[in-house]
């Protein structure tokens, strides 16, 4: 027994060593470095580049959202319908709320398909954009102090320091940004307004970690803010409902200038005579 293990270990030590693997996600900062290889720009026009690339590579995740998000609006008539049909019932029978909660969740789930509207989808962006922006951010946050000394311009020529005035603009374009796009209708609560005050109070509060970050990061955030900015102008320009054409001020004058016309009596024809 013992000659054969040590028969197996011997097998074993005479093996070739084993390679490591490369992983199934490359390195966001090799790529972010083979990309300014073959592009030539500075640094300062690599990170926004790749970000405004990423960025635009995840739109049509956003396009899908948008398109089941209007199938949702125009399910929602029914939905709410629906659902005073369910409360009727629900007061109609009290000791049925198992059945009455079944015939609801049927009819919504029936509405829905019938309307071709699946809400899972609105959470596509979220999914796709925030995983993609945090292992770009890892990418940047990992690049060699070395390239980024003379890969800077204007007031910041050193990208792998902290500026004073970088996140400062970083801060208050993302506030407006949050501002803009997550707009509530003044007086009425709902779930944009309450994400926008959560965002913003999320913002103010880790501020002060961002003056400590290099430069480069401020730039990668800048840019990414400002595709956020620019793809929900032209998404709200997309939506926008046509305008509704006014009506000629002739016709309407000539309306209100004409009297009503007088009913025409029914002239007394004669009563035929029954055979």
């Amino acid at each position: 027994m013992a000659a054969v293990v040590a028969a197996r270990l011997a097998r074993r030590a005479r093996r070739p060593p084993h390679q490591a693997t490369r992983s199934f996600i490359p390195d966001a900062t090799s790529l972010l470095v083979d990309f300014q290889t073959t592009t030539g720009l500075p640094w300062y026009a690599t990170i926004p580049c790749a970000t405004l690339a990423v960025r635009g590579a995840l739109v049509p995740a956003s396009l899908i959202a948008r398109r089941h998000g209007r199938r949702i609006n125009l399910a929602a008539p029914h939905l709410r319908k629906l659902q005073q049909l369910a409360a009727e019932r629900s007061k109609e029978k009290p000791d049925d709320k198992i059945g009455t909660a079944r015939l609801l969740t049927t009819g919504i789930n029936g509405i829905l398909k019938l309307h071709g509207a699946r809400p899972a989808f609105l959470l596509l962006p979220f999914a796709t954009t925030l995983p993609s922006m945090i292992y770009l951010a890892l990418g940047v946050r990992g690049l060699p102090a070395d390239a980024l000394v003379e890969g800077g311009c204007l007031w910041f020529p050193d990208l792998s320091v902290p500026d004073a005035y970088l996140p400062c603009v970083c801060v208050a374009a993302a506030y407006a940004n949050l501002e803009r796009q997550l707009a509530a209708p003044p007086g009425k609560a709902s779930i944009a307004g309450a994400a926008k005050n959560i965002g913003q109070l999320a913002l103010i509060a880790t501020a002060p970690v961002t003056f400590a970050l290099p430069s480069g990061f401020h730039l990668f955030w800048l840019s990414s803010t400002f595709f956020t900015a620019a793809s929900g102008e032209a998404f709200r320009l997309i939506d926008r409902p046509p305008p509704v054409p006014p009506s000629s001020p002739v016709a309407a004058s000539t309306e209100e200038a004409s009297p009503p016309r007088p009913r025409r009596r029914r002239r007394k024809g004669k009563k035929k005579r029954r055979s």
